[in-house]
């Protein structure tokens, strides 16, 4: 049952997201012919827009509007996959059809989880190809490897691992973290619609209450630690001028993952316990 309800939600999913992302792939290969032909090819054309402030002009107002279009991607797939698409479906009128089907409150979650964490993968993914397809040239290509191969042979004496240990270790935290604050955010509308009156405003109150108590465990890291933390909702990297850096990379790695879990796990276990025990959909 978990597969057709994965199903189903890329099906509802995807009438927006695909329009988006198809939007992003457009602006990105005009914006690279127009890099292509007015200033990777044409050196008489770029000598005329550095001469000429209109073109300076249309220049800043489409890099703006690039910019503009990859944060508008990023932060459209964020708000309605991990905040209005989980509430509308199962909070709202939907919720009613939806909690008559012969599954799971858990299955619910996963299913959004999935469909939610693939989404944001490809997006981010999009955005990243997006820039690098749009500025790299052939200078920057012939580069690339000698780039990579000093990025990779520094990284051990910035974090005190090796690359091909740190840099997995990095990626499965970003993973864990990730999932961690989509079910933060699930965790938070469940709870706040077993309100009777102002759910959303209760909703937002928890998630504010979640935030400020992450970041008093940062604070009380830095404090034990005298590391400098900084992270995304969970995760706590943290940069200290007393320690090794390879203690450093451990300390703060299995700090942010045990972190990561704690978090995912409290917030799964809760939404689940309110979806199932304390549902409210009047």
């Amino acid at each position: 049952m978990l597969g057709k309800l994965i199903k189903n939600e890329f099906k509802a999913v995807n009438r927006l997201m695909i329009p988006l992302h198809l939007g992003l792939i457009a602006i990105t290969i005009i914006g690279r012919f127009y890099l292509q032909f007015t200033v990777f090819d044409n050196a008489s054309m770029s000598y005329v827009m550095a001469q000429n402030i209109w073109y300076n002009i249309l220049n800043a107002m489409l890099v703006m509007f690039y910019v503009v279009a990859l944060i508008a991607a990023a932060l459209i797939t964020w708000i309605y996959l991990s905040i209005l698409r989980f509430r509308k479906n199962l909070f709202t009128d939907e919720g009613y059809l939806m909690h008559t089907l012969p599954v799971s409150a858990s299955a619910h979650i996963w299913s959004k989880l999935i469909v939610c964490f693939i989404w944001e993968f490809i997006d981010i993914t999009l955005v990243i190809l997006s820039v690098f397809a749009l500025f790299v040239n052939m200078d920057i290509l012939r580069a690339l490897p000698q780039g990579l191969s000093e990025l990779f042979s520094s990284f051990p004496d910035a974090f005190g691992v090796p690359a091909g240990v740190g840099i997995p270790l990095y990626l499965l935290l970003f993973l864990l973290d990730s999932i961690s604050s989509i079910l933060c955010i699930y965790m938070c509308i469940a709870v706040g619609h077993s309100f009777n009156n102002h759910k959303i405003l209760a909703s937002v109150g928890i998630y504010v209450g979640v935030s400020m108590l992450q970041s008093f465990i940062s604070m009380i890291f830095t404090g034990i630690t005298g590391m400098v933390s900084y992270g995304t909702s969970s995760a706590l990297i943290g940069v200290s001028n007393t320690m090794s850096a390879a203690t450093n990379f451990w300390l703060s790695w299995i700090v942010s993952m045990i972190i990561c879990i704690v978090t995912g796990t409290a917030s799964y276990l809760l939404a689940n316990y309110f979806m199932t025990k304390k549902l409210n959909l009047e």
